[in-house]
């Protein structure tokens, strides 16, 4: 699965026609794909953290209305972003990248941690929580 022949909906396993809570199930079965690929021998997993984070940017391309609505009239979507312009709560929701987490919030102010996201409303913490990191 490759960045540049890849739809977020062809990512997630989901069609154009699906609504929110759709979205959301085909978004947490990829989750849990990925999570049990983790438990297998590194030379014969089917996920590797770069196609996660692929699962990860399409759904929050399509999880948003705004950018659902742009990707479907132009086909542009943000699939690769820079670690260093990772949200905390990017970070959490990635297991992978846990030790990115620890160093930013070694750095990071109460108000950085505590600070909702402005799409979802979710904290950092909130994030962790549920990817189990």
């Amino acid at each position: 699965m490759t960045a540049s022949t890849s739809t977020p909906y062809d990512i997630l396993g989901a069609k154009q026609t699906d609504n929110d809570y759709q979205l959301r199930v085909a978004y947490y079965a990829r989750i849990h794909e990925y999570k049990k690929d983790r438990l297998q021998n590194p030379s014969t997993r089917k996920y590797t953290p770069e196609k996660f984070r692929l699962v990860c940017r399409a759904y929050e391309t399509l999880s948003d209305h705004d950018k659902r609505r742009k990707y479907d009239q132009n086909g542009e979507w943000i699939n690769n972003i820079s670690l260093d312009k990772y949200t905390l709560q990017q970070l959490a929701a990635e297991p992978e990248l846990a030790s990115e987490l620890k160093t930013r919030l070694q750095n990071a102010t109460l108000r950085d941690i505590n600070a909702q996201d402005p799409q979802t409303g979710h904290t950092a913490l909130y994030c962790a929580a549920r990817a189990c990191n």
